[in-house]
């Protein structure tokens, strides 16, 4: 009896509850995160193909011709833009596997919590 009461002692902690619900606030700021990533990719996929919106450097007049396409081809603030999309798509990859090992953790751990065999858990051990 004293060793039971012993491993409840040891195994139970009110950071359960707590470990829940920071994996709670911490999906619900990844969430956040996204809608407002989302919100930036619909600005940049129009962004990326025009030149910026105010025109930098000196206020004189030039006499060289105007060349639209070659205008929004080299300016350096739509390449920026271009530029943080690629690494965008750079380090989301990242993220996702990240999300989708500790989802796969979590999935194989509540299976075994119930019984089941890693040979019965999707993607689990063969």
């Amino acid at each position: 009896m004293t060793t039971l009461l012993t491993e409840v002692s040891v195994t139970y902690s009110p950071d359960h509850v707590a470990d829940g619900q920071k994996l709670s606030a911490f999906l619900d700021a990844l969430q956040r995160d996204v809608d407002e990533l989302r919100h930036f990719l619909t600005i940049y996929d129009e962004a990326v193909t025009m030149p910026g919106r105010y025109q930098s450097g000196g206020g004189g007049s030039s006499t060289a011709p105007v060349r639209p396409t070659e205008r929004v081809a080299l300016d350096d603030r739509r390449c920026s833009l271009q530029l943080e999309l690629n690494r965008g798509v750079m380090w989301m990859p990242r993220a996702i596997a990240i999300v989708r090992g500790v989802t796969s953790s979590m999935d194989r751990t509540l299976a075994d919590w119930e019984g089941e065999s890693a040979h019965e858990v999707p993607g689990g051990l063969s």
